[in-house]
């Protein structure tokens, strides 16, 4: 009893242990900049932590605002990347037709380069209208008194942004489950046979479970690549969001400002790649992530 009760606090430390070497790397990141800043001595080159703290204090409802919005189109670009990514990845793997088919015109799309195809997405959903799912008020407008529930109000959409971070993030998904669900052991393709298996059985019982480390390990790398979509389409083609807000502080010079945001960028990207890892840990098998 005494056992089952201390398994928590094992757990606990456990896993400030496994964070040392996440906390050590950003001291040394914060001891680094210091010393750079320190050794050029300007802040129109390199900003201090001084001059990006008061930048981002000075901005601090924008960046409040735009981050709520960024991250919105993140979580939406995420699932629909994975969503996509696992469902067309099931059947083009068991459909040998179609993975002929359609494996040179993936090949070949995702050898244009992402940023050439941000505006054709905005575009596209200028015209045909944004997909709001629903809306919510931001944490701005609770946090800050100058904010109100109309400026921090939030839309879960499928716009031009989110299916642009969609896109940059689905093809790790499709082609790993694709190559996962291709490479089940011979042994089991007979012990399947012998069973009397069909081709949904095999998927349901073998192909899948024996892909699904391929799979959580892209979902890993949607993470970022989501992150990166969305806000390289924020930066190239939109008005809203943190991208746009780094457009605002180049265009104005403010380095601080824009060193703070991209600071921001790195600590929410940390902390959605950790919910995400936490996340399939609890919802798959031992040894899948």
């Amino acid at each position: 009893m005494a056992t089952a009760s201390n398994r928590p606090f094992a757990k606990a430390r456990q896993w400030i242990r496994r964070q040392i070497p996440t906390v050590l790397a950003g001291a040394l990141f914060v001891v680094a900049w210091a010393v750079i800043a320190r050794l050029i001595n300007n802040n129109r080159i390199f900003a201090s932590i001084s001059y990006t703290i008061s930048g981002v204090m000075e901005h601090s409802t924008d960046i409040s605002i735009k981050l709520t919005e960024t991250f919105t189109s993140v979580i939406v670009a995420f699932v629909l990347a994975v969503l996509l990514g696992i469902g067309l990845g099931l059947i083009v793997a068991e459909i040998s037709t179609i993975r002929q088919m359609a494996l040179p015109v993936v090949i070949f799309a995702y050898a244009v380069p992402h940023p050439i195809l941000a505006p054709m997405f905005i575009i596209w959903f200028i015209i045909g209208g944004d997909i709001t799912i629903f809306t919510f008020t931001g944490p701005s407008a609770y946090l800050f008194d100058s904010v109100t529930a109309a400026q921090a109000e939030t839309a879960i959409a499928i716009n031009g942004v989110t299916t642009f971070g969609a896109w940059v993030g689905f093809f790790p998904v499709f082609i790993s489950t694709i190559t996962g669900m291709n490479s089940l052991e011979e042994r089991f393709e007979h012990f399947g046979t012998l069973l009397g298996a069909s081709r949904w059985q095999m998927v349901k019982h073998f192909r899948f479970w024996r892909a699904l480390p391929n799979i959580t390990s892209s979902i890993k790398a949607t993470v970022q690549l989501s992150i990166v979509g969305v806000i390289v389409a924020e930066f190239i083609a939109s008005s809203s969001g943190i991208g746009y807000e780094i457009v605002l502080a180049w265009k104005t010079n403010a380095l601080g400002y824009m060193f703070g945001v991209i600071l921001i960028i790195m600590i929410g990207a940390y902390l959605f790649y950790q919910i995400v890892v936490w996340t399939l840990k609890v919802l798959t098998p031992p040894g899948s992530v």
